[in-house]
């Protein structure tokens, strides 16, 4: 008879014990990540910034041939270049570069700095003209430093330009025809109705010479992005400097954020405590009935 008390005690006792300690790990785990989690930098992300727009101007009449025309050559071919690499002298190798964009003509479209010491890296895009392309990529790749990882990609949108051509062609004889209907027209009713279709047709307009002009741009200039990152041999020992005080202040917040974890802690058992209670007295009534 004891030994099955003593066995039916545990088993009962065990489950808010269980429940308790659970609750326990599940605030150290919560309080350690938000201790030791750093901020993490999400990856960048680098897009030539392409010149858009349109010069053409908006309306429901207008003459034939108002807008400018975009000829596409034979073959239209946008051109991208992406290189890796590790320097010595990070400032150096990047002053080093934008004295080629000088030479060259050449005009950084984004540059972004970050990090120090071995955890710097430097991501630069430099927009150059097509026919420059191949030059001061190739001047690039001959500056001092280990070359990670080197390539040039190509895309042929003559076909798109060609398509597009053809349909802007097309939209600006169904404009006209909808300018001459509109000059014949005798009722408000018939006014209207061509304005509308002049004002969708004007927009289709507007909207291809848009892409055409973005894809002129783009098969016009070409676009180097550069990812450099320090070298081990360029690195210091030490890129930190040590700062006690600072050290000492952080140390005392951390204990501060312990002191408040704690006593968060304790709150919580207090509020659990009669649910506890109400698992624990009946066991101990029972256990004491049990014993008489």
């Amino acid at each position: 008879m004891k030994s099955t008390s003593k066995k039916f005690w545990i088993i009962i006792l065990a489950i808010p014990l269980t429940l308790v300690g659970m609750f326990v790990a599940y605030l150290i785990v919560t309080y350690a990540n938000t201790v030791v989690r750093g901020n993490v930098e999400s990856p960048i992300s680098v897009s030539p910034d392409y010149v858009t727009g349109s010069d053409a101007k908006g309306g429901v009449y207008m003459d034939e041939g108002s807008a400018p025309t975009i000829t596409s050559s034979n073959q239209d071919i946008i051109k991208t270049a992406n290189i890796t690499m590790s320097a010595d002298d990070m400032d150096a190798t990047l002053a080093s570069i934008q004295a080629l964009e000088t030479t060259y003509g050449a005009t950084t479209t984004n540059l972004q700095d970050s990090g120090k010491g071995s955890e710097r890296y430097i991501t630069l895009t430099i927009k150059i003209e097509e026919s420059k392309f191949e030059t001061l990529y190739n001047k690039i790749k001959e500056l001092p430093g280990d070359f990670t990882y080197s390539a040039i990609g190509s895309t042929d949108v003559s076909e798109t330009v060609q398509d597009l051509e053809t349909r802007l062609a097309n939209l600006r004889k169904l404009e006209t025809q909808y300018n001459t209907i509109l000059k014949s027209a005798k009722t408000v009713t018939e006014i209207l109705a061509v304005q509308k279709e002049l004002a969708s047709t004007r927009t289709e307009i507007e909207s291809i010479q848009t892409q055409l002009k973005n894809l002129d741009n783009q098969t016009s200039y070409s676009y180097i992005t550069v990812y450099m990152t320090q070298s081990s041999v360029g690195s210091q020992l030490s890129d930190d400097k040590w700062e006690p005080l600072g050290i000492l202040k952080d140390a005392g917040r951390t204990l501060v954020g312990f002191g408040k974890f704690l006593g968060t802690g304790l709150i919580y058992v207090l509020v659990f405590s009669p649910v506890i209670a109400a698992v624990v007295i009946p066991v101990v009534i029972i256990q004491k009935r049990a014993k008489k």
